[in-house]
């Protein structure tokens, strides 16, 4: 009976070999005499890799008539993992007869053991079905050479088997080990070079006291805490100056002194309005250089970062002159209290309010007791925008040439080795700034790129790897980093010659792009290496204990 199935392209051609299965052979009914050595069963290898999953067959030269086990390895490429539940079909087609062999369950995980019987001599297409999502997935196990009787299946002539590390599949399925066949691919050479993450010019501000005084929360609320939110101009806390009378019992006690006191905070009035016009003129000159940094930076010659210290540095004045304004205004308004009290009116204690400068995230708060008695500029609260941070790299002279105008780059985390975040393109960031000049102590030139940060994944101060793009590109034979292996000095892969064989090569590296290297010489598009699970490979390459064949039959 025939049956229509779909047929999906095979990634990888069929490998048949001779090999002895230790362990797992029947004694052969034609020993030598005796004196003579034992005579050994002539067995066959299939390894074919479809898209989905990797067939590894052993089995006897077949005879018409009699049942020959088909040791059959199935392992699903996606997980890695040997099938171990569910059924699956041999199909044997010659001409226009097409037999069906199903199987319903393996053996153990992974292992079915079909005894396939051919009616007639000659080569059988043999065909493995996989039900899978619904669908059968198709593998082509290809031509099966099958013999007119035992006789002449025991002195039939098979290749020879592939030499190399023998590696079991039981092995090869404990460490979820994985090959995959080489390919060309663009590679993009890359100068890695050591950064740091750093704040923006205007994104970290401290909140200081402008006087002495004690420190209160605004009516109705609490001090800020570490990792709150606050918002540019937001009130955080209020200073009572020292000065300033809180009661009528202390007022009372100032009253012998309160025409000397009047004249004292009147003079420090004055000198709060002289600090207050000194602000107003860095004010003034922080604009005019605001303005110069503007165009030098949109004619490219000043980096963007000088116009953010101008912007900040103008921040910075604004800031310092409603400090003064207020430390003057508090200081008339104390003095008008006293004027008052000793007047016999009552006394409102002066405040001053201490403001975010910036929008951001509280990182230092403040370390005291409400009420508590401050020293003058004391840094009460650090705030932090992190949103956006700057990746401030330094590139040693000698691939500063070398690298591409753009300057693409991406980055790696430190304790994250082969994971990479791009910095520009799909990650958003920019080149903000070029170094123009050779630092002479560490003969580096900067380089710096601004990143979006906004689930706060990179933190300031930390260190990261910057995979710098160069002018060199190649299409070339690359294989992923996790499949080299470095051995005395050199670097090996291993390729897969069969289901159980390995073949140890040493390889010659060129480029590196990310993951991916270069190999210059010893492997060829199309051979299929272990990225996963080599250096295991290694290590049953250099052992002197022979593995015995775990198939249970």
């Amino acid at each position: 009976m025939k049956t229509a199935f779909a047929r999906p392209a095979v990634m990888l051609a069929a490998v048949l070999t001779t090999a002895l299965l230790a362990g797992c052979r029947k004694p052969d009914s034609h020993d030598h005499p005796a004196g003579g050595h034992e005579h050994q069963e002539k067995t066959a290898q299939i390894t074919v890799w479809s898209d989905r999953y990797e067939v590894f067959a052993e089995h006897q030269p077949p005879a018409v008539g009699t049942p020959t086990t088909f040791i059959t390895h199935v392992t699903d490429l996606r997980t890695l993992e040997p099938r171990s539940a569910g059924p699956v079909k041999f199909l044997l087609r010659q001409g226009d007869a097409t037999l069906e062999h199903p199987q319903a369950k393996p053996s153990k995980p992974g292992i079915y053991l079909p005894a396939l019987t051919f009616p007639k001599p000659g080569l059988w297409q043999l065909t493995l079905l996989v039900p899978t999502e619904g669908t059968n997935a198709v593998v082509e196990l290809g031509a099966v050479e099958v013999f007119a009787d035992a006789h002449a299946a025991q002195h039939a002539k098979l290749p020879e088997p592939p030499e190399g590390v023998s590696f079991l599949k039981e092995q090869q399925w404990k460490i979820l080990s994985q090959a995959e066949p080489v390919t060309k691919r663009r590679l993009v050479e890359r100068v890695r070079v050591p950064a740091v993450v750093a704040a923006r010019p205007g994104s970290l501000a401290q909140v200081s006291t402008p006087q002495p005084g004690r420190l209160f929360a605004p009516p109705g609320k609490s001090l800020p805490g570490i990792g709150d939110k606050v918002t540019s101009g937001q009130t955080l806390a209020f200073l009572q100056p020292a000065f300033a009378p809180s009661t009528a019992g202390e007022h009372s006690a100032r009253i012998a002194e309160a025409t000397a006191r009047i004249a004292e905070f009147d003079a420090r009035a004055v000198e709060a309005g002289t600090e207050a016009a000194r602000a107003k003129l860095a004010i003034e000159q922080a604009g005019v250089t605001l303005k110069r940094m503007q165009t030098l930076v949109a004619a490219k010659a000043r980096p963007e970062r000088d116009l953010q210290e101008a912007e900040f540095t103008l921040k910075d004045a604004q800031a310092k002159l409603a400090a003064a304004l207020a430390v003057e205004r508090a200081y008339r308004d104390a003095a008008t209290a006293i004027r008052a009290g000793r007047d016999g009116a009552s006394v409102t204690p002066a405040v001053i309010e201490l403001k975010s400068p910036i929008a951001g995230t509280l990182v230092v708060p403040f370390n005291g007791a409400v009420g508590e008695q401050l020293a003058a500029d004391r840094a009460v609260f650090t705030i932090l925008d992190a949103d956006t941070v700057f990746i401030e790299a330094k590139v040693p002279e000698a691939n500063a040439r070398r690298l591409s105008a753009a300057k693409h780059a991406s980055l790696e985390l430190p304790g994250e080795r082969g994971r990479f975040l791009a910095v520009t393109g799909e990650g958003g960031g920019r080149l903000v700034f070029t170094g123009l000049q050779v630092d002479p102590a560490t003969r580096t030139v900067p380089l710096v790129y601004e990143l979006k940060n906004p689930v706060g994944q990179f933190h300031i101060g930390e260190a990261v790897t910057l995979h710098i793009e160069t002018e060199r590109a190649e299409d070339a034979v690359a294989v992923p980093d996790a499949a080299l292996v470095e051995e005395g000095g050199r670097f090996i892969v291993f390729v897969q010659l069969g289901g159980e064989t390995f073949d140890k090569r040493d390889v010659t590296l060129g480029i590196r792009d990310g993951n991916f290297v270069q190999v210059l010489a010893g492997l060829q598009a199309g051979e299929r290496i272990v990225t996963k699970g080599a250096y295991a490979i290694r290590l049953a390459s250099v052992s002197s204990v022979i593995p015995a064949h775990g198939h249970a039959h």
